[in-house]
Order: C-alpha cells, then sequence, then structure tokens
C-alpha cells in the first residue's frame, strides 16, 4: 500500500492540461493548484517545456518603454516565474503578484533576483473573477501569461484587471489563442475601447511550448493596450 508521500506523488502525476482545462469554478482552481502547486515546475514546465512565462516576459520589454515603468502587477502569477523572468530582465521592477491558490503564491514567495532579494513585493491571494481591491494599485503595468485561458478567466476579468492601472499605465495580457477566439476577447476588449477604458489593442503571437514539446504549435494571443 503507498504511503502518504507516494499517493500525493501519484496525484501530482495525473495533473496536466487536461485536468487544469477541465475546472469549471474558483473553487475547482483552489482544489486544482493546491494539489499541482509542489510539483508545477518539474512535472509541468520542465517536463512539458513550457516557455510560456519567460516569452512574456521578453514581449514585455520589447514593447513597453523602461521610462516610467517602475511597478507591475502580475496577474494568474502562480508560482512566480513571470516574476522571475521579469525581474532578471529589468532589476529594477517592483512586482507583486494575484493568484487565486495560496500554495501557488507559497511558491512564488521562494523565488529570488540574482541580488537575493524576492522577485516579489506582495504577494495577494484574490478570486481575479471579482473586483480586486486593496492592493499597491495603482501599477505602471499589468503582465499576465496562463490564466486567461481555458477553465480559469474569460475575456469578462478583464474589465477586473483594467482598474489596477494607471492612466496610461501599459498591459500585457496572454490568453490561450482557441479561447481569445471561441470567447471573443476582442469583442470584449473593443468594448473596454468603446466604453473609453483603453487604447485600442495591439496584438502579437507567441509560441506557448518549446520545439520538442508535445504541445508545440500551441501560441497564445497577447493583447497591448494602454489605461485611458
Amino acid at each position: 500500500m503507498p504511503t502518504g508521500d507516494e499517493r500525493v506523488r501519484m496525484e501530482s502525476d495525473e495533473i496536466g492540461l487536461e485536468q487544469a482545462y477541465g475546472v469549471e469554478t474558483p473553487d475547482d482552481n483552489r482544489r486544482l493548484y493546491a494539489k499541482w502547486a509542489a510539483t508545477y515546475e518539474a512535472r509541468f514546465v520542465d517536463a512539458r517545456r513550457y516557455r510560456y512565462p519567460r516569452a512574456i516576459a521578453e514581449l514585455f520589454d520589447t514593447v513597453v518603454p523602461t521610462h516610467g515603468i517602475a511597478e507591475v502587477a502580475d496577474i494568474g502569477t502562480g508560482t512566480g516565474l513571470v516574476g522571475l523572468y521579469l525581474t532578471a530582465l529589468r532589476p529594477h521592477l517592483v512586482v507583486d503578484g494575484f493568484d487565486i491558490a495560496p500554495e501557488m503564491l507559497a511558491m512564488a514567495a521562494q523565488k529570488r533576483r540574482s541580488a537575493g532579494t524576492p522577485c516579489y513585493r506582495s504577494l495577494y491571494e484574490r478570486d481575479l473573477t471579482q473586483a480586486v481591491l486593496d492592493t499597491n494599485a495603482p501599477f505602471d503595468a499589468v503582465i499576465s501569461a496562463g490564466t486567461f485561458t481555458h477553465g480559469h478567466l474569460g475575456p469578462e476579468a478583464l474589465s477586473n484587471i483594467v482598474p489596477l492601472a494607471r492612466p496610461g499605465g501599459h498591459f500585457v495580457i496572454g490568453a490561450n489563442a482557441e479561447h481569445f477566439e471561441m470567447k471573443q476577447f476582442d469583442r470584449h476588449l473593443q468594448q473596454l475601447v468603446d466604453g473609453g477604458a483603453i487604447s485600442a489593442p495591439t496584438y502579437e503571437r507567441i509560441q506557448v511550448y518549446e520545439v520538442g514539446s508535445p504541445h508545440f504549435g500551441d501560441q497564445a494571443v497577447v493583447s497591448l493596450f494602454q489605461r485611458v
């Protein structure tokens, strides 16, 4: 009979994209990531050659100006890989993280910059399907990778994160490409434009997985815009 630790490892082995995409409610997300947090990077990020956090950090560094950008909100922080890559590219940035799962945030709290200091200033346990309050907002920029996807956040959540940025603040928001099209993210973004909340977005596509991954070819659509 397997021990308690062995049972945990067996449960973790069974977690993957199918389970992640199959969640339906915030409580489902909490339960999934409570089980997945400890093995997420080794058994998914490394094993599946998941490059999304690094890719979106590199895109941020390319498209967002350095002047006037000091504080960044990371939406759907997970284990903190976006913050790790982002602060490696721009060591001066102050990054706060937002995620529904405290177990994932606990992993993010362990991420360190090259100088040995934490990658994140503050980490907030938040249900991003609701308004995000009592934080260090407004931020100069908002970034997200991996949370606007099947079973997680839909385009309706965009209106909850726009208030996190100051006027003129930059957004680099990735969404699974299939999810983006199925849920008509572009239509929701246009509604925010029409309502005077954001500038007209532009879009970039990035590969989510490295060459050699069984999921290579999956893409994310990254929406780039500013708060008005």
